[in-house]
């Protein structure tokens, strides 16, 4: 359940509306989405952990936040056994170390296997080739934030026949002549972690 947008609750606010949701719904499990660059307001660490402690039902977070420390802090003040996903492609891996479960990702729609492998070599204990990996996908994570998500994503599933359109609705827009050019050149550093149908897409 995203938090709302436009508005800029206070914490208060913020804890009032994740608490009747929660109360009027008890037997449904609830995932806090914490995405502050898209709602103009980011739910405290503190307040996900009263919510947490009021409510057996609010059972974890999505995080979206750049502050790794944020990650750190819910963790610590709501308890090990809060689940906590990162919305963040490169902070997937390292939300592991912490204890976080995994991590909603949008490069997955390019490098299904190459994501999934990366998750399943950490918890193997294969960091080093789990971090190889992370380190592979970022040239992807860059295409999905060529021009504004899920555009650029759209586009290349479509160029790949994954998709009959590349159609955004409005106020978004397709992705640009010079969008599709940088797209075309990182997918090239990105080979090595697609699977086909994309990496006909960067054939010789």
């Amino acid at each position: 359940m995203i938090t709302p947008y436009y508005a800029r609750p206070t914490q208060e606010g913020l804890f009032q509306w994740y608490a009747t949701v929660a109360s009027e719904n008890p037997d449904l499990p609830i995932v806090v989405y914490n995405v502050p660059s898209r709602t103009a307001v980011d739910i405290a660490p503190e307040t996900i952990a009263r919510l947490r402690r009021r409510f057996g039902n609010v059972v974890g977070v999505k995080e979206t936040t750049r502050d790794f420390e944020h990650f750190s802090r819910v963790l610590h003040q709501c308890g090990r056994d809060i689940l906590v996903w990162s919305g963040i492609e490169l902070l997937c891996l390292p939300l592991l170390a912490l204890g976080g479960v995994g991590f909603v990702s949008a490069v997955a729609n390019l490098a299904p296997a190459a994501v999934a492998q990366m998750f399943d070599l950490w918890t193997a204990g294969e960091q080093e080739k789990a971090r190889e990996l992370h380190f592979a996908l970022h040239p992807l994570v860059d295409v999905i934030f060529t021009e504004t998500n899920p555009a650029p994503a759209k586009w290349v599933l479509q160029q790949a026949g994954l998709l009959g359109s590349a159609h955004v609705r409005p106020p978004l827009a397709g992705v640009s002549e010079a969008g599709q050019r940088r797209i075309t050149e990182l997918l090239h550093v990105g080979a090595p972690a697609l699977t086909p149908p994309l990496t006909d897409l960067v054939a010789p």
